[in-house]
């Protein structure tokens, strides 16, 4: 397991600015974190669209309704990400946060980030696939994506309810 420290290294390469312990950083660490994940969800939503392009045109109709489901689901979750309550957390009003609180904080967008790396990685390992015509396996991997996309969905809706209650 990583030291505290060099969790927020890992993040801060990641996220420029990544710092919940000053006030006036841990706005600007949360919108940096939600920018980052709405940008990456919908980079692997471009790999998806083509890779639905490219199995349409190849006929495979299974495969484009799993990916149509999958790109459903991800463009709501970039809408609800952009759109959670911003700023009105107590966390952003105090001028000291318990270290516990900015450890669990830190916990949630190390989580939400090795999830969202999980589904990039997939999105390309799929459209790579589709690259090779080798399509046996894509509807298994965006299943798994799928999967990986609803567990970070409830990392970020437990990761709200933890701000807002704070």
């Amino acid at each position: 397991m990583m030291s505290s420290s060099s969790v927020i290294e890992f993040l801060g390469k990641l996220i420029p600015g990544y710092d919940y312990r000053a006030k006036k950083s841990r706005l600007n660490t949360d919108r940096s974190v939600r920018e980052k994940l709405a940008r990456e969800l919908k980079k692997a939503a471009v790999n998806l669209k083509e890779v639905s392009d490219l199995a349409y045109r190849d006929g495979k109709r299974e495969i484009v309704d799993h990916i149509k489901d999958v790109l459903k689901a991800i463009d709501l979750f970039v809408v609800e990400i952009e759109d959670a309550p911003f700023g009105q957390s107590p966390l952003f009003k105090v001028d000291k946060v318990n270290d516990d609180d900015i450890d669990h904080m830190i916990q949630f967008d190390r989580d939400l980030v090795e999830q969202l790396e999980v589904i990039t990685k997939t999105s390309e390992l799929i459209y790579d696939y589709v690259l090779k015509g080798e399509t046996s396996d894509i509807i298994i991997q965006v299943r798994k994506l799928k999967k990986e996309l609803d567990v970070m969905k409830n990392t970020f809706s437990d990761r709200l309810d933890y701000m807002m209650k704070r």
